[in-house]
């Protein structure tokens, strides 16, 4: 990795500074530079006497002392011409010799302390300490990347390892720019901004993009390969140096690598193994690493919007697991032109469905009407989804969403044939009851206010328990419920009347219905 003009004139010990004025800021000052990226090898010190300049490298730093620029000021015009021709970086003079040397396309610096005869000689040595420091972080940032490699780690640890070794954000792009994915230093908060786009027909990897918004300065650099899109830094301005490049150029690199090896072994997996690797993405038990990594493997989109749908049969039967798996291929084929698609089949805990995907915010939206016109007539199928999310580590708990929408579309306490948590009046009071579902509070509550009826029920064919919802349900109107229940009044009245005698409140008392309902409910909910 090279050092640039501008890093040179950004170490806080350069002797040098740009023909701006004293009051310029470090913007302005560099603003003056005609190339501060041009690359630097060496100071050399132009003579008084032919030959004037010495053997000359591509990117020297050419002193002229004040003492010289006198005997060679007749022969200046035809130095400089050779100066740009072999690609000097800079002409340094004093700073009250800048004025009258006309350079042209060349660069004109002004040393603090005017060009001293011990200037080249520590110019030589600050080089050259940072260039070794360049090495050894170059040395550094290659051991933690290709450590993370060798342990199979994924885009997301990479660009993790790389912010710990810079103590810079790093965030991956796609091609239109947009953030894909973003880690900051340890401590520090991740960068919310977009970064801007890069100077038409700069080098992204060598020149700082400003950000007026904000202040701070951006780099990028395209990610060798297809579709990789970029990846991107920033820091305050005037902060960005040639370990932040380096750092950068090495991270692109192995993210590079990462995503061809995770492209080629995505070609390689068969349906199973992609299953396989869905349900590991939805497990509760699953590390962010291992999480991360199975994405990566299939190819999901960092940035994308995921949401779990769980499908099963309305009614236990033999036939049900080919029946699942024939609405399952007809699902992913009617939702494929609007979101991604993958299977999963959990053995543990007998879960099956669909995780969807899709970078654009109405992907999921049409997915879900295009699922109730799918269902519409397939009343032995009933389908939960769960509300979108943005997070991989969400993902478990949007299957538990989806599995609780499921269990109440089976129990029938759901009409479905659809549960989607996105709309309300698909789950009514059970959105509200889902944070108690399991719980030891729910069960006490349910214990306090019904007290014996759901055992005692047994004996009345949960008849008891299914008149108290119908006669609660109607807001105590007596007729009503029982034209619902299809029974005789007299039979609804002594009902509530041996509800009342088991659990010693009346649902008679209007007072008593919001407690006995909510009771109900939640006995209704089926068992986690």
């Amino acid at each position: 990795m090279n050092v640039t003009l501008r890093d040179l004139l950004r170490w806080p010990e350069c002797p040098l500074v740009t023909t701006a004025p004293v009051t310029a800021s470090p913007a302005e000052s560099e603003a003056v530079l005609l190339h501060p990226d041009r690359v630097l090898s060496w100071p050399i010190a132009m003579r008084a006497t032919p030959p004037l300049l010495p053997q000359l490298e591509e990117g020297s730093l050419v002193l002229l002392p004040a003492p010289t620029l006198v005997e060679v000021r007749s022969f200046l015009p035809g130095a400089l011409h050779e100066l740009r021709r072999r690609g000097a970086a800079a002409l340094i003079v004093d700073a009250d010799q800048a004025p009258g040397v006309l350079a042209g396309d060349l660069d004109v610096l002004c040393a603090r302390h005017g060009v001293t005869p011990d200037l080249e000689l520590n110019l030589t040595r600050l080089i050259n300490e940072h260039r070794t420091r360049l090495y050894r972080r170059g040395t550094e940032i290659d051991r933690a990347l290709t450590e993370a490699t060798m342990r199979g780690r994924g885009v997301a640890d990479l660009l993790r390892i790389g912010a710990a070794q810079g103590g810079r954000p790093l965030l991956l792009l796609d091609d239109q720019g947009r953030v894909k994915e973003a880690f900051a230093a340890p401590g520090d908060p991740v960068p919310v901004n977009q970064p801007p786009a890069p100077i038409a027909g700069s080098e992204p990897a060598l020149t700082p993009l400003p950000d007026p918004l904000t202040g701070d300065e951006w780099l990028l650099l395209r990610i060798e390969g297809e579709g990789n899109g970029w990846l991107a830094t920033c820091a305050p301005r005037g902060l960005l140096d040639e370990v932040d490049r380096l750092l950068l150029t090495r991270v692109a690199a192995t993210c590079a690598l990462a995503l061809e090896q995770a492209r080629r072994g995505r070609a390689r997996l068969a349906p199973g193994q992609r299953a396989a690797l869905v349900t590991t993405l939805l497990q509760p038990e699953t590390v962010q690493e291992e999480r991360a990594a199975a994405a990566e493997t299939l190819g999901l989109e960092p940035a994308a919007t995921f949401a779990v749908l769980t499908l099963a049969c309305r009614d236990d039967g033999a036939d049900n697991g080919r029946q699942l798996h024939v609405a399952r291929r007809a699902l992913a084929g009617r939702l494929a032109p609007h979101v991604g698609v993958e299977d999963f089949n959990d053995d543990k805990t007998g879960v099956t469905g669909l995780l969807l995907h899709s970078v654009r915010s109405e992907g999921l939206l049409r997915a879900t009407t295009m699922l109730r016109t799918a269902l519409g007539s397939a009343a032995e199928i009933v389908a939960a989804l769960s509300l979108p999310t943005s997070s991989l580590a969400d993902l478990p708990e949007a299957v538990r969403q989806a599995r609780y929408a499921l269990l109440l579309l089976r129990a029938c306490v759901l009409h479905g044939p659809v549960a989607d948590w996105s709309a309300i009046d698909d789950l009514g009071p059970y959105l509200l009851l889902y944070p108690l579902w399991g719980t030891p509070e729910a069960a006490r509550f349910v214990g306090g206010i019904l007290g014996e009826l759901p055992d005692q029920d047994t004996r009345y064919n949960g008849e008891l328990l299914t008149t108290l919802l119908a006669y609660l349900g109607q807001g105590g109107a007596a007729g009503a419920a029982a034209d619902v229940l299809k029974i005789h009044r007299n039979t609804l009245t002594y009902r509530l009347r041996r509800i009342e005698e088991i659990c010693r409140r009346s649902p008679l008392d209007p007072s008593q219905h919001l407690s006995l309902h909510l009771a109900a409910l939640l006995h209704r909910l089926p068992a986690p």
